[in-house]
């Protein structure tokens, strides 16, 4: 591999050996000393310069030390290196009578296609919960754009989606007054995979469960990100000829916990399928309805001994520009409010949001508390 065609640099190395035992001996700006203790102590080199023309060089030296010492391939280790501030979910297709890895071009296009539409789906539900979207928001098909696909590989025929996750310098301290504008652009990729994973979770549970779901377990299922879309992005490929099961596994970033609640792996096979494809019919079908989802940190607290229920404000972005969303939380909400505010917890808050041009932003909220997707 060509040195300028590294696909990671120093900080990539330096998290990675962070999130693996390892720990700085000395350096300097030119290079670095990290060790990890065992049995065996081990030493390595980090280069520090990613345009010194021997930082290739070394980085692929290191990157068989690592190898050697974790008894893992060359290639692996380097892929890990590379993906350490990414999440990369993998789409497989798979069908028992192929055995050379491969799947019919229909098939694939239709993998493809629905690996878009799996994204677009869920980013409109980070942003607002909808049994059928009829159009999405700019934001989530931007979003869609900005992810990237890895290299096909072997093992059924898997595509993997490359999106970014929170790196250790993005978390909000304690007493923060204000988002950082580029740090929620950041979140929002790992925000969309926590609602993409938890969204499929809940279609698995309710296409292997031993009864059919009823239509209030449907209709509860939005909130949890499911929708029409996302449904018909799975049929489409499970139905194409040539693949009779699609398995989605989730291998969150090193560098940033796993959400609590989210499942590693989801299967959908043709019987799991036909059950998805009743949810879509009765998503397709339900009433218009719409509840918008917003995430930011509390920066405004207002409540009086005697008042059943306190203000709070929460500064958030729509449509990618700074606001600041009021509130009336009960006695619990507010002080899970009070909570995250000392402590700079992010917060999700899922409601009715009434944000008029030049006019207060408020919202009814129907539920309120830590951002679930960033692990806290």
């Amino acid at each position: 591999m060509a040195t300028d065609m590294l696909p990671f640099g120093s900080d990539e190395i330096r998290s990675y050996l962070k999130v693996t035992g390892w720990s700085t001996v000395s350096g300097g700006d030119v290079a670095e000393l990290w060790r990890r203790p065992g049995p065996t102590e081990e030493v390595v080199l980090v280069p520090m310069k990613p345009g010194a023309p021997d930082f290739g060089k070394r980085a692929r030296m290191l990157v068989e030390d690592l190898a050697r010492v974790s008894a893992e391939d060359t290639r692996t280790v380097q892929d890990a290196v590379a993906s350490v501030f990414h999440d990369v979910t993998d789409l497989r297709a798979s069908h028992p009578t192929i055995h050379d890895g491969s799947i019919p071009l229909d098939a694939g296009f239709e993998l493809f296609q629905s690996a878009k539409r799996l994204r677009v789906a869920s980013a409109t539900a980070t942003i607002r919960r909808q049994g059928h979207f009829r159009n999405f928001p700019t934001r989530a098909r931007d979003q869609a754009r900005d992810v990237r696909l890895g290299q096909t590989r072997k093992g059924s025929y898997i595509v993997p989606i490359i999106s970014q996750a929170r790196s250790p310098l993005d978390v909000y301290e304690r007493g923060q007054e204000q988002i950082g504008i580029e740090v929620e652009e950041t979140l929002f990729d790992r925000r969309v995979t926590a609602t993409m994973s938890r969204a499929l979770g809940v279609l698995e549970e309710m296409a292997t469960a031993e009864r059919v779901p009823t239509p209030s377990e449907i209709t509860d299922s939005i909130g949890e990100g499911v929708s029409y879309e996302l449904c018909q992005a799975l049929s489409k490929v499970v139905n194409s000829d040539g693949v009779d099961r699609l398995d989605v596994t989730f291998n969150w970033s090193r560098v940033a916990a796993a959400p609590p609640g989210t499942p590693h792996e989801v299967e959908f096979d043709r019987d799991a399928i036909a059950i998805v494809e009743r949810v879509s019919d009765q998503l397709k079908t339900s009433v218009y309805s719409r509840e918008n989802v917003i995430y930011g940190l509390v920066t405004d607290l207002n409540r009086h001994p005697d008042d059943e229920t306190g203000r709070v404000g929460v500064q958030v972005l729509i449509q990618r520009r700074t606001r600041t969303v009021w509130m009336d939380l009960p006695d619990a909400g507010y002080h899970e409010a009070v909570r995250c505010h000392d402590s700079g917890i992010p917060v999700r808050v899922r409601g009715v949001l009434n944000s008029p041009p030049g006019g207060a932003a408020t919202m009814q909220v129907a539920d309120f508390g830590p951002d679930p997707s960033l692990g806290q």
